[in-house]
């Protein structure tokens, strides 16, 4: 009966050992962090070449299932392949270190987003100039001009344009866009859609 048990107990040890070395679920730290650009699904995480975790909505941070032990080393990287549509690449900061905890709270993640131009038609018959904004961007129309070209915007984000400062006496409308009115999403190419019309 003693044999068994210490048969037992050696089998145990062995297996807690064997699971302390490749980071697996039992142990008693979450490696997890915060995440910065992600905006649509698609990136995937993973620790040691594997545990692969989705970063889900709402894209603010990430936790893998499987735990840690203290002083396991852990690897943290963007899986080959997966990160979002929209971003053009995603790294991993702090992500390599033996987990403790302070190591495993300095780990975060950051998708670098896809630009696109917003190039917005003019049709100005009053010949004086004035401003459009997309939000924090502000862009001077001259009286001679048929084109402006906003600050690029990241794929998939909103814009919206509007006319800051119309002409005296004359009316400007804005018309385009997803909604028809010279707002909409920021798609996968340069939007073209937008017109500005002065009377």
């Amino acid at each position: 009966m003693k044999s068994s048990i210490l048969r037992a107990s050696a089998v145990s040890l062995a297996c807690a050992l064997v699971l302390s070395a490749c980071g697996g679920g039992g142990g008693d730290l979450t490696l997890g962090g915060a995440v910065q650009n992600v905006t649509k699904d698609g990136l995937v995480l993973q620790n040691n070449g594997g545990d692969d975790t989705a970063v889900v909505y709402p894209y603010t941070s990430f936790q893998f299932s499987n735990r840690v032990s203290t002083d396991d080393q852990f690897n943290i990287t963007v899986k080959p392949g997966a990160i979002p549509s929209n971003a053009s690449e995603c790294h991993v900061n702090n992500g390599k270190a033996r987990a403790n905890y302070y190591s495993i709270y300095q780990i975060s993640v950051a998708c670098t987003l896809k630009q696109h131009a917003l190039i917005v038609t003019v049709n100005n018959s009053t010949n004086v100039g004035f401003t459009i904004v997309n939000g924090a961007d502000k862009q001077d129309v001259k009286p001679d001009a048929t084109s402006v070209t906003m600050s690029p915007v990241n794929e998939g984000a909103p814009y919206g344009i509007t006319v800051l400062n119309p002409p005296a006496g004359h009316t400007c409308t804005v018309s385009g866009g997803s909604t028809g009115n010279g707002s909409g999403t920021m798609g996968p190419v340069d939007d073209k859609t937008v017109t500005v019309s002065c009377k």
